[in-house]
């Protein structure tokens, strides 16, 4: 067999995912573009939650599974210096109308293992230890037993070091400006103003995937939203271990770190509330003023001890979102160019992208979760493959 040629567009934690998959077949060479510094970018920004939530449909669940069993692989034998800690959730919310919700989204699925368990608000002392929080408004809960957070970056870079190991290479500072095409087939890329031949492109650019799908007439169904992030540094520390929370009505969710600092986010809604228009290349640099007064708000209503804390780190990255809220990898209708894409989940589902790209690009093979991830469910796209053994 040939050597097949494989550009794959981003440096983040899902290219890196595919790059490590696709360097595993001998026959296959990978390069890696990435515009900045590799993991630099929303990967950085991420929460990095893993773990399954308890309520998943049965075929997401699968595609976390997938994740899970690779990262527990990756922490017995870490190429990095990867962390992960064990950070029960606890979805609250503060009024009946919330409460119902969570106590619907209990009740949707019957899991052996993570199952997501609703516990009424009168009942949250009497049930579950929760040092560091108060729950006196709190109408109901939502404990999410299986949940931990890791370092994006740390975890990003076991993906490269593995992928580097199989021979793949990564060039940073490197702008893709085209992917090119002939006769409705991928031909190359141009990066830096110079065009390289590749047999086949793979977006995995995270909210830039639009674009890159854009050089070759494809409309991906993504759309972004802002992924607002403070870090607070309380002068009093909670000794003891305590989830991680969400508040339903603001979807303000926090989590006390190792080093004692709170890490808190905004996570505003679905696909219907994102922005259709939004630039990932135009997002503030800091955290917009209303929604920093939102997250300080609510984090110091349920974790009191957090109250006038400085605010000593924040960022805003792109949260990337899709109509059905799952998962695209493989095929499109252009031969040889992979999409990928999520929802707001590419920490936790990385993994099984990369898998299903290589499968499918190098033998074509659609693998089980085909249905789960095909970029075809949605009308107007198709699937096109090409035989590398032809």
């Amino acid at each position: 067999m040939d050597t097949i040629r494989v550009a794959v567009v981003g440096g983040g934690i899902v290219g890196s995912s595919v790059a490590y998959h696709l360097g595993a077949d001998p026959s296959t060479e990978v390069t890696v573009f990435e515009r900045g510094e590799l993991a630099g970018e929303t990967t950085a920004a991420s929460g990095a939650f893993v773990g399954l939530w308890g309520d998943e449909p049965p075929a997401y669940r699968r595609l976390k599974e997938y994740g899970v069993r690779l990262y527990n692989d990756f922490l017995a034998d870490p190429r990095a210096n990867s962390s992960y800690t064990y950070a029960p959730r606890l979805g609250i919310a503060s009024t009946h109308e919330g409460a119902s919700e969570l106590q619907a989204a209990a009740a949707t699925r019957e899991c052996v293992r993570g199952r997501a368990e609703y516990v009424p608000g009168e009942r949250l002392d009497a049930e579950l230890l929760h040092p560091g929080i108060d729950t006196a408004n709190v109408e109901g809960a939502i404990y999410r037993p299986n949940l931990g957070f890791l370092d994006a970056t740390e975890l990003a870079a076991e993906f490269v070091e593995r992928a580097r190991e199989r021979g793949v290479r990564f060039e940073t500072e490197t702008t893709i400006e085209d992917v090119t095409t002939d006769d409705g087939a991928v031909t190359g890329v141009v990066a830096d103003g110079d065009h390289r031949s590749f047999d086949a492109v793979v977006a995995a650019a995270g909210p830039w995937n639009r674009q890159i799908a854009d050089f070759v007439g494809i409309d991906v169904p993504i759309r972004q939203t802002l992924g607002p992030i403070l870090v607070f540094e309380p002068e009093t520390l909670v000794p003891y271990d305590t989830f991680s929370v969400k508040h339903v009505e603001s979807g303000v969710y926090f989590r006390q770190q190792p080093d004692g600092t709170v890490f808190a986010g905004h996570y505003p809604g679905g696909y219907e509330d994102a922005g259709r228009e939004l630039d990932p290349d135009d997002v503030p640099t800091t955290v917009p003023s209303d929604i920093r007064e939102k997250i300080r708000r609510v984090v110091e209503t349920y974790f009191p001890w957090v109250e006038g804390a400085p605010v000593v780190d924040e960022w805003v990255g792109v949260r990337s979102l899709t109509p059905d809220a799952g998962a695209i990898a493989g095929w499109t209708s252009v031969e040889g160019f992979y999409a990928t894409g999520f929802n707001a989940a590419g920490i936790q589902l990385a993994p099984v992208i990369g898998h299903v790209v290589a499968e499918q690009l190098l033998r074509g093979n659609p693998t089980e979760y085909y249905d789960a991830v095909r970029l075809s469910r949605f009308a107007g796209h198709g699937d096109v493959f090409r035989n590398w053994d032809d």
